[in-house]
């Protein structure tokens, strides 16, 4: 027997095929983003595919069972525009509207596999269009313009849907295949839909990510927070008390940040600040943790210092990194870093408050700078007591 190669029912393997791939991506993705838009998505092309199914089984006939897909499916289709551009709060007269639109919806689909005449027809096929139409206007044109730009294809998927409907309802486009009207439908609505979906969802998830960021990072840096800090800074302190060295805390001024600001222009104020996380990045290792803790004031937490001359020359690293002028970002800039470092042999900071209090002492310093060490750009200390460098001489010690 020789395979007869029939376009129609190629194309419409295909449809099945493309409408199959938007049902196995939209639950993939709902499920790893949490995603219930895309959930209901999955479900509604679910639905009609088991309602055509159902209808074959019951033996209803081809048109009563794709008349009703084809009232039924924008409705829904509606109900999940309703959903997403909803008005912040719905009051009664908009869940009435919704109602009425359900009730009418499926009234029309009575009536049209009720009473086959032309006048059923026709109130069938353009009553849905007209209907869908005023609701989609009362229901979610007021928050049009505060939605993203994903509603535009959102109201591409529905309106080619509706339209499919229209023109196959009223008996202006005929199909030869069976469901092929219906395939038609959801290839127009659900790619679109998809995309929106998608779209949507990973805008709502880069917000959720940016809020749970902004509590552990430094918007403006992106280096840790204050709060992160002193949540590293206790343990540390902790551990430092059980080993012979255990590390050191660096607090980082920019020193000349208000020259640079004079010379650049205010607006620069931002850039420079970056620049110098940058630079101060750029000098510690992956487990150092470094911070913003004030308007011009940085700190890093190193734990992995074995002895004082590790301390002294990791200080030394980071002036020398304020120092560097081949920035791609401030090019040709140089930031007069002043730094001041502790060891972590200091009494245990049982919590939060007291490691905030003795990390605020310690920051007080920049502003008692001794007069005695006016030219140096490192301070160092040891036990509370400023201790002389072990690394390499540094003419700026």
């Amino acid at each position: 027997m020789n395979p007869v190669f029939n376009p129609d029912v190629f194309v419409l393997g295909v449809a099945a095929g493309v409408l199959g791939l938007v049902l196995l991506f939209s639950s993939i993705i709902a499920y790893a983003y949490d995603e219930s838009s895309l959930f209901a998505l999955g479900a509604y092309l679910l639905t009609v595919t088991l309602a055509l199914v159902a209808g074959r089984q019951m033996g209803l006939a081809v048109d009563t069972v794709e008349s009703g897909v084809l009232i039924v499916g924008p409705a829904l289709m509606a109900g999940l525009h309703a959903w997403l551009l909803r008005r912040r709060q719905l009051g009664t007269p908009g869940k009435l509207v919704m109602t009425a639109t359900a009730v009418l919806v499926l009234g029309l689909a009575a009536f049209r596999i009720a009473d086959g005449s032309t006048l059923a027809t026709t109130a069938s096929s353009f009553g849905l269009g007209a209907l869908l139409l005023l609701s989609w206007l009362y229901l979610c044109l007021p928050a049009w313009r505060i939605s993203g730009p994903w509603k535009w294809w959102l109201l591409l998927g529905h309106a080619g849907g509706v339209a499919i409907a229209v023109l196959f309802l009223s008996g202006i486009a005929d199909a030869k295949v069976n469901y092929w009207s219906v395939s038609m439908m959801l290839l127009l609505q659900l790619p679109p839909t998809y995309l929106a979906l998608v779209w949507r969802s990973r805008q709502l998830n880069e917000s959720r990510l940016r809020g749970m960021a902004a509590r552990v990072t430094d918007p403006l840096t992106g280096l840790a927070s204050l709060g992160v800090l002193l949540d590293r800074l206790r343990p540390a302190v902790s551990r430092a008390q059980q080993m012979a060295h255990g590390g050191a805390i660096y607090l980082i001024e920019v020193q000349n940040l208000a020259g640079l600001a004079q010379e650049l222009g205010a607006d620069a104020k931002e850039k420079i600040l970056l620049e110098a996380a940058n630079r101060i990045r750029r000098a510690v290792s992956d487990s150092d943790t470094a911070a913003r803790i004030g308007e011009q004031l940085f700190a890093v937490v190193a734990q992995d210092l074995q002895d004082n001359a590790q301390v002294d020359s990791l200080a030394t690293k980071l002036v020398v990194s304020g120092l560097r002028i081949e920035s791609s970002f401030l090019p040709g800039v140089a930031l007069q870093f002043r730094v001041i470092v502790s060891d972590l042999k200091v009494p245990v900071l049982p919590d939060v408050a007291s490691a905030q209090h003795w990390l605020r002492g310690l920051t007080a310093v920049f502003s008692a700078w001794p007069d005695t060490h006016r030219s140096r750009s490192i301070l160092l200390f040891a036990g509370g007591q400023v201790r002389r460098p072990q690394a390499a001489s540094n003419s700026q010690f």
